[in-house]
């Protein structure tokens, strides 16, 4: 994504995920990113559909996530208990 605005970046966290066949052979890099604006864009010509969501959108949609997105959105939101994920 192109970052069009000033911006604070912070790596968070691993996860490392052995319940899904992707996950076995991945290790996910978390980042958090404090934008100064709401002013991002896709690189890539394929992501058509873009924006921001509500905490609350994102935790009714949890579901529709890959296992990854999952993990982060628990324990970014403060839903998970620490050993697991």
């Amino acid at each position: 994504m192109f970052l069009e605005t000033g911006y604070t970046e912070q790596c968070v966290g691993l996860i490392n995920d052995d319940l899904t066949e992707v996950g076995q052979v991945h290790l996910g890099v978390v980042h958090v990113f404090d934008l100064d604006e709401p002013k991002v864009r896709p690189r890539e010509e394929s992501i058509i559909e873009t924006g921001f969501a509500t905490p609350g959108d994102l935790v009714d949609d949890r579901e529709s996530f890959e296992t990854w997105s999952q993990i982060c959105l628990d324990h970014l939101l403060g839903e998970s208990d620490s050993g697991s994920g």
